[in-house]
């Protein structure tokens, strides 16, 4: 398979780590992270059962917010072991791209308006990604319905924004016609990135956890790449 970044990539404010030649890597668990995120939102939104179960856990007095995703993910494939035969690389090189630096922005979606901004190497091109699951039949139904679900919520949050018409409305478009949409490696400052997205509608479970855990379900703060005029890690797994 060929993972297609659409709009680049960021691992962390740190850059990228290197191999024992200075190269870059992408760590092969960030694709993982950004699979488990569709699958969360996926299940969540296909099963009530699942529904019910997660929202019970979040709806319980003493979280510990280190805990809340994996006991969420925990839930999930306890029924549904659509990660447990994924198998990832541990490095995914990065040399037929372009790692570059540039200026990225925290974006707040809700007030729009910039809340600081910082020089980020990024990742931009097409790598060879050698991913093995019986189940990508799944992880393409989850990859559409989180990703398109993401780009919605953060568009209907601009509003009249120009960022909406330039930008989202053409990627919503695009996301339809890739093979498994992700959206990968540091694309938010939110705690939760976008793993708790399908109940940010619920009133009950949104006030909830803001008055227990004090966070917003939905990832409100993007990064913002100015010169790209971009939020960043959009991206495409290909056969």
């Amino acid at each position: 398979m060929e993972l297609l970044t659409w709009t680049p990539v960021i691992f962390t404010r740190n850059g990228f780590p290197r191999d024992e030649a200075g190269k870059p890597f992408l760590p092969g668990n960030l694709i993982k992270e950004a699979i488990t995120s569709a699958v969360i939102y996926y299940y969540i939104k296909k099963d009530r059962e699942i529904e019910a179960k997660v929202k019970n856990y979040l709806l319980r007095k003493g979280l510990k917010p280190s805990e809340v995703i994996e006991r969420v993910k925990e839930i999930i494939t306890d029924k549904y072991p659509v990660l447990s035969d994924l198998e990832l690389p541990e490095r995914i090189d990065l040399s037929s791209g372009e790692v570059y630096e540039t200026r990225a922005e925290v974006f707040n979606l809700k007030r729009w308006e910039d809340e600081g901004s910082f020089k980020v190497e990024v990742f931009k091109g097409t790598v060879k990604l050698p991913i093995s699951s019986p189940y990508l039949d799944k992880l393409k139904a989850a990859g559409h319905s989180f990703c398109e679900a993401l780009a919605k919520m953060e568009m209907s949050m601009l509003k009249e924004h120009p960022l909406a018409d330039n930008f989202y409305k053409p990627l919503l478009n695009d996301i339809k016609k890739w093979e498994i949409p992700l959206r990968v490696g540091m694309w938010t400052e939110v705690k939760f990135k976008g793993n708790l997205l399908f109940f940010w509608r619920i009133k009950e479970v949104r006030n909830a956890l803001m008055e227990e855990l004090k966070v917003d379900i939905r990832p409100t703060k993007v990064i913002y790449l100015p010169k790209e005029k971009c939020t960043t890690g959009w991206c495409e797994l290909r056969v």
